[in-house]
């Protein structure tokens, strides 16, 4: 009985561990303007901060999103993020519409729906 016991646990740790699927690394951007009101239609930028890592290779994060009906842009960003990598990146976030433009610094954190609001002013 114990070794039955065993095999079902052995057998358990293998499947639960071999289970490991991974979530997609996204970026939520929410455009509101200074009363809340949610604005569509606004152009989100993602560029890399900075543009330089420390082996002075260029980092290749330039993403343009147009804002939908709910203010949202919505960026997958699972390209520049492989399991088990220590971090993903520092992105700065530039909203422009008629004219007006705000900026938001971001850390993306990997396997995670990463989220940012951005008042336009």
């Amino acid at each position: 009985m114990p070794l039955r016991f065993s095999c079902f646990l052995f057998l358990m740790l293998i499947i639960l561990t071999s289970c490991y699927k991974t979530t997609a690394t996204s970026l939520t951007v929410e455009v509101t303007d200074s009363s809340g009101s949610l604005i569509s239609g606004a152009i989100v930028k993602l560029k890399a901060e900075p543009t330089q890592n420390i082996s002075e290779n260029e980092v290749l994060i330039d993403y343009e999103e147009a804002t939908n009906s709910a203010g949202i842009a919505f960026f997958i960003l699972s390209d520049i993020y492989k399991a088990g990598q220590s971090g993903v990146a520092i992105v700065n976030v530039i909203v422009h519409k008629d004219g007006f433009t705000a900026e938001g610094i971001m850390e993306l954190i990997g396997d995670y729906d990463n989220r940012i609001d951005i008042v336009l002013q």
